[in-house]
């Protein structure tokens, strides 16, 4: 059981658990507790602004406490109920079931790819596992997708709201005449991230097969994680510029003209590599001094080679029903080269957000028996 006391010199709580120790701000707690009128019952909404609260708030008893909660007094006169567990898990002192699991990084040696049969994601605990391996590894493989032209726009919207770009709803991967992407020829691709020049750049991407008549074109997927820290450990001053200077990025086609910027890695707010922006047919380093274009030319050269190694990276063939769902912001995917002349290969893709599947996961982390994202009216 965590000790609690006032704090009479902040007017918030003492509080003290196993290691742990802290003072809350009487602020703080005082929005996150609940009581008449202070979250909406639907929405979990809050009731009121919080600029509506006095200044000089305290906490000026504690009225109650169990092992689940407190029953706080404020100085305005509200008694109102701290959830123990909640608060814990916020300040990171417990596990948070509902959060998605953390990434772990993968090279070439991951054997055991998280692969699903499509008509098992009926099943809600199937469905959270997928997603669990999702986010650890940054993709899934599904098989036995319906294979009709354009079901990706239904089998997309099971986990997240389709984003439509100037290619469409969604784009079709084949060969064509006079084409406005390599990804339309059979030429191979080298490792690399799909739409740094848009704000926001999509999040995660879909490529599914309809059809596949040719040998070669195998998928090809690197773990920009693994890339990013072992450069790192090669060369840290390379790896530290590829995170401070912000690249330009820049798309010009038939009907749009793009441009972002953002650095090559990417850090999160826990110091994850949440971002790997690699796609060298598109990014234009600003005119800086010899010496830092010189490691940052260096650092780019290493993480496109590694990108590429048969270290790093995995393949895998796709047949009709095959579905790869993958983070376009931590995984760099590409294709083997492959002869258009023996047959019809043909692909489809489209983006979500990261907010669907993250969604669908609280959501089942959280007991409800759902199995795609719910669209409210």
């Amino acid at each position: 059981m965590a000790h609690i006391t006032l704090d009479y010199n902040s007017g918030g709580l003492a509080l003290k658990k196993d290691s742990h120790s802290t003072i809350l701000h009487p602020l703080w707690v005082r929005e996150r507790v609940s009581g008449p009128n202070v979250f909406d019952p639907i929405s979990h909404q809050r009731m009121y602004e919080h600029a509506d609260l006095p200044q000089d708030l305290r906490i000026t008893n504690i009225l109650n406490q169990t092992d689940e909660a407190l029953e706080l007094e404020f100085s305005d006169g509200q008694a109102l109920q701290l959830i123990l567990a909640e608060t814990f898990q916020e300040m990171k002192w417990s596990e948070n079931l509902e959060a998605p699991p953390k990434p772990k990084s993968w090279d070439a040696s991951l054997n055991t790819l998280p692969e699903y049969n499509w008509s098992h994601l009926d099943d809600t605990n199937v469905m959270k596992t997928a997603l669990e391996d999702y986010f650890r590894y940054g993709f899934c493989i599904f098989q036995n997708t319906p294979t009709e032209r354009d079901s990706l726009k239904q089998i997309s919207r099971r986990f997240g709201y389709l984003r439509e770009t100037n290619f469409g709803e969604l784009f079709n991967v084949e060969t064509k005449p006079n084409p406005s992407d390599l990804a339309y020829t059979d030429v191979a691709l080298a490792s690399h991230t799909d739409n740094p020049y848009r704000n926001p750049i999509p999040g995660i991407q879909y490529l599914h097969c309809l059809k596949n008549e040719v040998s070669g074109g195998l998928s090809t997927l690197v773990d920009g994680m693994a890339i990013a820290e072992a450069l790192r450990e090669e060369n840290a001053q390379q790896a530290d510029i590829l995170e401070q200077i912000n690249v330009r990025f820049r798309y010009e086609g038939p009907s749009a003209i793009l441009e972002h910027h953002g650095p090559i890695i990417e850090r999160d707010h826990e110091g994850f590599i949440r971002h790997i922006r690699l796609s060298s047919r598109l990014d234009y380093v600003p005119a800086l001094d010899v010496d830092t274009l010189t490691h940052f030319y260096a650092g780019r050269r290493r993480l496109h080679e590694m990108s590429n190694s048969r270290d790093f990276q995995i393949s895998f063939p796709f047949r009709p029903g095959t579905l790869l769902m993958m983070n376009n912001y931590r995984l760099l995917h590409g294709r083997t080269a492959f002869n258009g002349a023996q047959g019809h290969r043909h692909l489809q893709g489209c983006y979500i957000d990261h907010d669907g599947p993250a969604s669908l996961f609280r959501m089942l982390a959280k007991g409800r028996n759902v199995t795609s994202v719910i669209r409210e009216d």
